[in-house]
């Protein structure tokens, strides 16, 4: 067993890393910015909208399964994950190009299209990249060590995302728009996509000594839900980060029409990815000290605790809110680490009772689960105001405001108490996973 305790050397984890930058930097506009996008200044309709954003990731319940399984059976001369992530990187920044680019006239068809391919190009990335992060070690605390790595690169990226259209409002006094933001933020990901790449591609090997899956899909998807841990693991995670997403989408309408200043949501948002930033070795040193879930615990009592406080916020409270993001973003760094972690010590679990090694489904039912989240998030939360009498397009009452305070504030407190009902006693702690181990080792 010492092979698996040996630490990763850092320029591995720095190449391997480095691909989650461009990812990140695009995908936070999608979740934060996009919604406003094409209803603040596009014209389409909130409810339109939250449909088209919720319904277009049910073609991933079909989609992520089979790339999971089949980056399982991959072999090819450069390793069974890489030759999936080569075959994203165009289609990625295409649809980046069309979706943070459209032309005038734009209808929901072409949202709905260009969603669809985005999502399409980030499962056959995302699956097998984050995998083969599941791979490259066996210890219990080094795999926190390299989604700590992974995440950091991730958040590095998204804050450079927000920090440029906030530079460029503060300093020309163009770049807070929602519009702005996409258009800054599209040509940097257009650029630094392949050259982040890359170096995982060329300087980061696969590992060879795997167990190649052999069993059908539904046979092994049955074997992986027979898996007590990994079931409670999921829905604690997703109900986690449901809470999150139940926010994320109303964000920006939050800042244009409760803080009162449209051109303050990137230097607002850069609040939460500083304190994701800070928080990320904070947590993976405490994981490394105690047990995973208990670390985890801690971080969604923090923010759980956080954000009922933007209730009171109003008119001209742009720092208070960025200030309750900073303290939200120290346990959101948790949960964009720890969670991942403990789903590479399932997945030997696994191992040991299917006695393949399927990294690639297990996180395919993740990619799928946290896809969905997305998607009932948005779909979920627009309507809602819609239905309650917002409209993110003229100047609401007092009783729309509040609800959407209220929406945005209280919601996510019930699904972080839902998730940490669950956290509370989960079963592969560092003892546990060292019998694991021992066990496959022995086999």
């Amino acid at each position: 067993m010492a092979e698996a305790q040996t630490k990763l050397p850092r320029g591995k984890l720095f190449s391997y890393s480095a691909a989650e930058f461009p990812m990140s930097m695009a995908s936070t506009p999608v979740s934060l910015f996009i919604p406003a996008f094409y209803t603040q200044d596009l014209g389409l309709g909130m409810a339109a909208v939250g449909a088209i954003l919720m319904l277009s990731r049910f073609w991933d319940v079909v989609t992520d399964p089979l790339i999971g399984y089949f980056t399982d059976r991959t072999r090819s001369p450069i390793g069974r994950r890489k030759p999936w992530i080569i075959a994203s990187v165009p289609i990625v920044m295409v649809s980046i190009y069309y979706l943070f680019f459209p032309p005038e006239g734009v209808d929901e068809t072409y949202l709905l299209i260009w969603i669809m391919v985005l999502w399409f190009g980030w499962t056959l990335f995302n699956i097998p990249y984050f995998a083969w992060g599941a791979e490259l070690s066996s210890s219990y605390t080094e795999r926190t060590r390299v989604t700590g790595w992974r995440t950091t690169a991730g958040l590095l990226g998204t804050l450079i995302a927000i920090a440029i259209p906030a530079a460029s409002q503060e300093l020309f006094g163009w770049g807070g728009r929602s519009g702005e933001m996409i258009y800054m933020i599209g040509i940097g990901v257009l650029l630094l996509t392949p050259l982040m790449v890359v170096p995982a591609l060329v300087a980061v090997p696969e590992r060879k000594d795997f167990v190649p899956a052999q069993m059908n899909i539904i046979a092994g998807l049955k074997i992986m839900w027979s898996n007590g841990p990994f079931r409670r693991l999921l829905f604690a995670f997703v109900l986690s980060s449901l809470a999150v997403a139940l926010s994320a989408p109303l964000f920006v309408i939050f800042i244009s029409h409760v803080i009162e200043d449209p051109t303050a949501a990137p230097r607002v948002v850069l609040g939460y990815y500083a304190g994701n930033l800070l928080g990320i070795p904070f947590w993976v040193w405490l994981a490394q000290k105690t047990d995973k879930h208990i670390t985890w615990l801690c971080s969604i009592s923090l923010m759980g605790l956080m954000f009922p406080q933007f209730l009171w916020l109003g008119a001209g409270d742009a720092w208070l809110a960025a200030f309750f993001l900073f303290v939200v973003g120290i346990g959101g760094g948790n949960m964009a680490v720890v969670p991942t972690s403990m789903k590479a010590d399932v997945i030997d679990l696994d191992a040991l009772e299917s006695g393949e090694d399927r990294a690639g489904l297990f996180f395919a039912a993740w990619s799928t689960a946290t896809k969905m989240v997305g998607a009932l998030g948005v779909g979920i939360s627009l309507p809602a105001l819609a239905y309650l009498g917002f409209d993110p397009t003229i100047v609401n009452e007092s009783e729309q405001l509040f609800s959407l305070r209220a929406w945005f504030a209280l919601v996510p407190v019930l699904f972080y108490l839902a998730s940490a009902a669950l956290i509370i006693g989960y079963p592969i702690t560092r003892a546990r996973h060292t019998e694991i181990r021992a066990q496959l080792a022995g086999r």
